[in-house]
C-alpha cells in the first residue's frame, strides 16, 4: 500500500473527512473519503436575487455560496464539513467564477470534491446553481427532511443517517410523451422499486431529474411531489438534457442495516429489481453499507483530444485517484456520465465493459447536455465509491 493510502486510512479511523490531492487554486480536491458520518444532501440552491432583475454571473455566485453557508448553519454545519458540491453552469465562462469563489470561501480549510455541468436552468437570468453534500452533526436513526419555509415545498435539504445507503440509477418511463404523464409514471416506476428494497419513500434524501424542456422543472415538481402524498417531498434538483424521453429520474435512499453480515464482508450490493433487465456496464440499483465512501470530483481530459482517447484518459484517471484513496473499479457505487457530443457518447459505451466486472457495474446515469462546464471537453465522469474492505 502506498504511504499516501496509508496516511489516507489512518484519518479515517478517526472518522474524519479527507482531501485527496487538493487543489488549492481551484477550490477543490480530486477526491474526499468519509465516514461514518449523518450526511446532509441540500436541494438544488439558486441566487437569491429576484428573477425579474438578475444580478451579474459572480454576484449570482457569491449569493448561491451565502444560501449553502445559511443552508449549512441551520443543521449545525459549516462550509469545512462540505464534500462534495454538484454545480450548475449556464455557460463554461462561470466554471472560472466558481473557482474563483471556492478559492476565497474555503481558503485554509479542507477542499470540497466539485463536479460541473453546463444545462439550462429554470429561470433564464439565473446562470449558477449548486447542490451539496456535508457532514453534519445532527444524528437520527431515519432521514430527516428540512422542510422549505414556503407550504407544500420539497423539503430544502434531507439528513441521510449513518448506514447503509441505496443509489437508484435513472428510470424513466415515456408515458404520452408529455412531462406530467412521464414524470407521473416514472415516479410510479420508482415506488416499486423502494418496495422490492424494503423502504419507504419516507427513506428518499435526494432526487436528481433529468428533464426536457428545462422550463418545465415546475411540472415535473409537482408531479414528483405528488407521488410523496401528504409525505414532505425530499430535495430536488434538475438538470436539462437532449433526449427522445421527457424525464429520467434517481434517488439517494437510506437502506436498512445488514443483520448478521459486517459491513466489511458485503461493503456493496449489485442489485437488480423484479421485472427489470440486468446489465454489464451499469446496475439499476447499488447498496451500500460500508462505513466509508469516496466522492470523486468531476474528471475532466486535457482539452482537444479525440473521443476515444478522452474517455480512456478518464478512466485512467479515475483508477489513479481511486487509487490514492484506497478504492478501485470493483467498488464503484454511483456514476454519473455527462456527455456533450453523440461520438463521445457512443466511446463511453464501447469502452465501459473494458473497465467494469460486468457483475460489479455502478448504478449510474448518462446524460447527453449541452456542455461539461469546460471548453474543449465533450465528456465528464462524477463518481461515488467505497475504498477496499
Amino acid at each position: 500500500m502506498s504511504l499516501t493510502a496509508t496516511t489516507v486510512l489512518l484519518a479515517l479511523w478517526a472518522a474524519d473527512p479527507v482531501a485527496i490531492a487538493p487543489q488549492p487554486e481551484q477550490g477543490l480536491a480530486q477526491a474526499v473519503v468519509v465516514g461514518p458520518a449523518s450526511l446532509l444532501h441540500t436541494a438544488q440552491i439558486f441566487p437569491a436575487g429576484p428573477a425579474f432583475a438578475p444580478t451579474s454571473p459572480a454576484e449570482q455566485v457569491s449569493q448561491v455560496l451565502s444560501q449553502l453557508r445559511a443552508e449549512l448553519t441551520a443543521v449545525e454545519s459549516t462550509l469545512a464539513d462540505v464534500i462534495k458540491l454538484n454545480v450548475y453552469v449556464t455557460h463554461p465562462s462561470v466554471t472560472t467564477l466558481v473557482e474563483r469563489e471556492l478559492k476565497q470561501r474555503f481558503e485554509g480549510l479542507r477542499l470540497p470534491a466539485v463536479s460541473f455541468v453546463e444545462t439550462g436552468l429554470p429561470d433564464p437570468g439565473i446562470m449558477v446553481a449548486m447542490d451539496a453534500v456535508a457532514v453534519t452533526r445532527r444524528e437520527s436513526d431515519k432521514v430527516v427532511l428540512m422542510p422549505d419555509a414556503a407550504e407544500k415545498q420539497p423539503a430544502r435539504s434531507g439528513i441521510l443517517p449513518v448506514g447503509s445507503v441505496c443509489y437508484i440509477s435513472g428510470q424513466a418511463e415515456r408515458g404520452d410523451g408529455t412531462v406530467a404523464v412521464a414524470t407521473r409514471q416514472t415516479m410510479l416506476s420508482l415506488m416499486k422499486t423502494l418496495q422490492y428494497l424494503g423502504n419507504e419513500p419516507s427513506d428518499v434524501v435526494h432526487i436528481k431529474a433529468f428533464l426536457t424542456p428545462i422550463a418545465s422543472a415546475t411540472v415535473a415538481k409537482a408531479e414528483i411531489q405528488a407521488a410523496f402524498g401528504e409525505e414532505p417531498c425530499p430535495p430536488l434538483s434538475f438538470v436539462e438534457w437532449d433526449s427522445n424521453l421527457p424525464i429520467e429520474i434517481e434517488m439517494v435512499v437510506a437502506a436498512p442495516p445488514l443483520e448478521g453480515v459486517e459491513p466489511t464482508a458485503l461493503p456493496i450490493e449489485y442489485l437488480t429489481p423484479t421485472g427489470m433487465t440486468a446489465s454489464s456496464v451499469f446496475s439499476r440499483v447499488t447498496r451500500i453499507h460500508a462505513p466509508r465512501r469516496i466522492y470523486l470530483s468531476g474528471l475532466y481530459a486535457p482539452e482537444g483530444l479525440a473521443a476515444s482517447k478522452e474517455v480512456a484518459n478518464l478512466f485512467d484517471s479515475l483508477k489513479k485517484i481511486l487509487d490514492e484513496a484506497d478504492g478501485d473499479l470493483q467498488h464503484l457505487g454511483k456514476a454519473t456520465y455527462y456527455v456533450a457530443s453523440d461520438e463521445t457518447s457512443r466511446e463511453l459505451n464501447r469502452q465501459r465493459p473494458q473497465y467494469y466486472d460486468a457483475q460489479r457495474p455502478p448504478a449510474a446515469s448518462k446524460a447527453v447536455v449541452a456542455g461539461t462546464g469546460r471548453n474543449g471537453r465533450a465528456i465528464s465522469f462524477d463518481m461515488i465509491a467505497v475504498p477496499l474492505p
